[in-house]
């Protein structure tokens, strides 16, 4: 009878342990290889002063991403950043590869906002383009922190 016990309760651990590898082997998966984000389309953000409000996993009112923010080449843009989530955040601009945009003052690449945390920024980006502004902490990017930033000559008003 003892030999029965030993053998159902060794069986039962195995199932666990294999159930248990499945589990490890699908967040490691999702963590490695996140889906493909999306940069959130719409709402245009202009103009020499704009506020931004970082939370997971986006930027201001959207739940992935964040609004479009349209740079007149050359001019200075005074950025509010307010941390309204749990978790530390940070602000950049980066180009297509992921190539931080020098030009940002205010908050350097390792630099994070504490929960709560306002913060004023200048950005001046010289060359007109397509950038994205990113949350750099190790995987916010790929959650969904990213948004399109266009530098170009004029900028409509929204």
């Amino acid at each position: 009878m003892a030999t029965k016990t030993i053998r159902s309760d060794v069986a039962a651990g195995i199932i666990a342990g294999v159930i248990g590898l499945f589990w490890i082997g699908a967040i490691w998966t999702s963590l490695v290889f996140p889906p493909p984000v999306q940069i959130a389309t719409g709402a245009i953000l202009t103009g020499d002063q704009i506020a931004l409000r970082e939370h997971e996993w986006g930027f201001n009112q959207f739940t992935k991403g964040g609004p479009e923010i349209c740079i007149v080449t050359g001019h200075t843009l005074n950025i509010t950043l307010t941390n309204d989530g749990h978790n530390l955040h940070g602000f950049q601009i980066v180009r297509d590869g992921g190539t931080p945009v020098p030009g940002l003052s205010g908050l350097n690449a390792t630099e994070r906002l504490s929960p709560l945390e306002v913060k004023k920024l200048t950005l001046k980006i010289d060359q007109p383009g397509n950038y994205y502004y990113i949350c750099p902490v190790t995987g916010h990017r790929a959650k969904g922190m990213i948004g399109a930033c266009v530098v170009q000559a004029s900028c409509a008003a929204s």
